[in-house]
């Protein structure tokens, strides 16, 4: 058995750390080869330290209805969108209260087919850097079930808004 000598320990770093680079990189170019459904979930509230649950921002679109002599032909399974199994409120950032600040952020999660989290971006910043990262950091800790399709999961995109107000 050979000896581990310091050059043969940085070889053996610095694959680890290119073959990481790689997995970085290929993960976080999530959309360019394909496009991924997109759904909106519900506005959470942030008062404070409490979280509330306001009304669903995007309503149901009903289906059209199609008239009796159109032949019949194949049509794809619907889309179920995403559902959260777990929540975790954001934080009200303390220089927020001290100054009696209040915003809103919408994010963009992307949802791989596990239900895991892959990548969290800031769609619409609130222009408050703290309030920002305080959603982004919540929203890592989410868990959902990821749409599906049939018995297929499917990888999508998710957004959500959270609005920090001092009531």
């Amino acid at each position: 058995m050979k000896e581990l000598t310091m050059a043969r320990a940085a070889m053996f770093l610095g694959l680890g750390m290119a073959a990481a680079a790689t997995i970085f990189v290929m993960r976080a170019n999530l959309s360019a080869d394909r496009v991924y459904p997109v759904f909106a979930g519900e506005e959470v509230r942030v008062a404070r330290q409490a979280i509330v649950k306001a009304a669903p921002v995007v309503a149901a679109k009903t289906a059209a209805m199609q008239p009796a002599m159109q032949p019949i032909r194949a049509v794809p399974l619907p889309i179920i969108p995403p559902s959260v199994t777990r929540q975790v409120a954001p934080v009200y950032p303390q220089t927020a209260l001290e100054n009696s600040l209040e915003g809103a952020v919408l994010l963009s999660v992307y949802i791989g087919d596990n239900g895991q989290p892959w990548k969290v971006e800031v769609k619409n910043s609130s222009g408050n850097s703290a309030f920002d990262l305080a959603a982004t950091t919540a929203l890592w800790q989410w868990r959902f079930n990821p749409a599906s399709q049939g018995s297929s999961a499917l990888a999508s995109w998710f957004e959500v808004p959270v609005k920090f107000a001092l009531e």
